[in-house]
């Protein structure tokens, strides 16, 4: 069982604990408000992905306490770090003071665990108004890098976030994917998987969290990329995920004719909420991933850079539609929860995309994105080729998660 060191520290009442709550604890935005503050130093143990868990230091951040971690606690509270992050609060009457703090953790970061990443959180930005926000955080983006170079960082990253949107989901995938030793090899797998069930993109949750971990996405017409319509067999599921099985075409000619008649409500049964829903023709959101830390491994680096790419040429998407997928479901998962029901997956259908989420393996579920690629068909054919579509998909996730067992850890 790995165990990762993850300092969490800001000024007080900047949000640290609420954030945490949400992420980790399953608490609603609007539960954090009965939240005490932090006093010194909380130790909790987060178990992420079955094996790794996140040793996470909920740091207090009234000054007294600082004082203490700059002299007495020094080398307990900086030592083995793998991540830091820092959160200020964007409305903070006290700014310089906060810079200090920050560069006071900086140094005692260098000196001590000079390896570590560093995540910095521009946190409650729903206070700012929403013409400011770009050029308020901008700002504060420009007044971090130089405290950070003014202490020799040249590696960070920096996030604005809110509990009230899917900025913090956004945040934290981030973060925590950094923690995720054999990421490549997951994306490199999670892209072949993609390509063989011919998906647009093909998205990976943690199960607990619902945070991102990994996602594919089809490559432009004439790259190599997804496409082929294949299904997965027996003989090629556990031989690093070869496209030799059988074609299923017939499955583009049966899912074109999906209609905005055919809607039906979300429901859950007493033991399993598998779920089948209709959404409006605009909402089809695949995901573009975001930057990961300048520490990862060239090649991985990229294949990142790749996806970026290939994702900012279609600008009309949505950069934050794969977090707000995770806001919307763990809230749904809750619900089933409080209703004694186990949430097992969800359907989400129309005209022109069907959305599959499903569990996968043991600490994941998985999303398969996959759109209408003709409209010929019509009438009778319409049941058809949307149920011709979903068993064809689900077998396909049905046939990797052994596969994929062998990439993410298991408790």
């Amino acid at each position: 069982m790995a165990k990762k060191k993850v300092l969490l520290m800001g000024k007080a009442h900047s949000g640290k604990t609420s954030m945490r709550s949400i992420i980790f604890a399953n608490y609603l935005a609007r539960d954090t408000m009965r939240l005490s503050p932090t006093l010194d130093v909380e130790h909790h143990h987060v178990r992420f992905l079955g094996d790794l868990v996140l040793n996470l230091w909920d740091c207090g951040g009234q000054d007294a306490f600082y004082e203490s971690y700059f002299e007495r606690d020094r080398e307990t509270i900086f030592r083995s770090v793998e991540l830091l992050i820092y959160v200020f609060d964007i409305e903070s009457d006290c700014p310089e003071k906060d810079f200090d703090h920050f560069a006071g953790v900086l140094e005692a970061m260098e000196e001590n665990s000079p390896d570590a990443r560093i995540f910095v959180l521009v946190h409650k930005m729903d206070l700012v108004a929403e013409e400011e926000r770009d050029m308020i955080l901008q700002d504060r983006k420009r007044l971090i890098e130089e405290s950070c170079l003014g202490v020799g960082v040249q590696h960070f990253q920096c996030f604005g976030t809110s509990i009230w949107d899917e900025t913090l989901y956004k945040a934290w995938s981030e973060i925590v994917t950094n923690l995720i030793p054999n990421i490549g090899v997951l994306e490199s797998h999670l892209s072949d998987f993609c390509r063989i069930c011919d998906a647009d993109e093909v998205v990976l949750f943690e199960r607990a969290t619902f945070l991102v971990i990994s996602h594919a996405q089809a490559r432009k017409d004439g790259e190599d990329g997804c496409g082929g319509g294949m299904m997965l067999t027996e003989g090629n599921r556990e031989d690093g995920m070869e496209s030799e099985g059988k074609t299923v075409d017939a499955i583009e000619d049966g899912t074109a004719a999906l209609t905005d008649k055919e809607h039906s409500d979300v429901a859950t049964s007493p033991q399993n909420a598998s779920n089948e829903t209709n959404i409006d023709e605009g909402s089809k959101t695949p995901l573009s991933p975001g930057s990961k830390s300048n520490k990862q491994p060239k090649q991985q680096q990229n294949q990142r850079q790749r996806a970026i790419k290939s994702s900012s040429a279609t600008p009309q998407f949505d950069a934050h539609r794969f977090e707000k997928i995770s806001n919307i479901v763990k809230q749904f998962k809750l619900s089933c929860g409080k209703a004694q029901s186990q949430f097992q997956g969800m359907d989400v259908c129309n005209s022109k995309f069907a959305a599959f989420i499903d569990a996968f393996t043991a600490n994941t579920y998985i999303m398969v994105i996959v759109s209408n690629k003709n409209q010929r068909n019509r009438g009778q054919q319409n049941d058809w080729g949307r149920e011709t579509r979903k068993a064809a998909t689900l077998m396909n996730i049905q046939r990797a998660r052994s596969h994929f067992e062998q990439f993410i850890p298991r408790s």
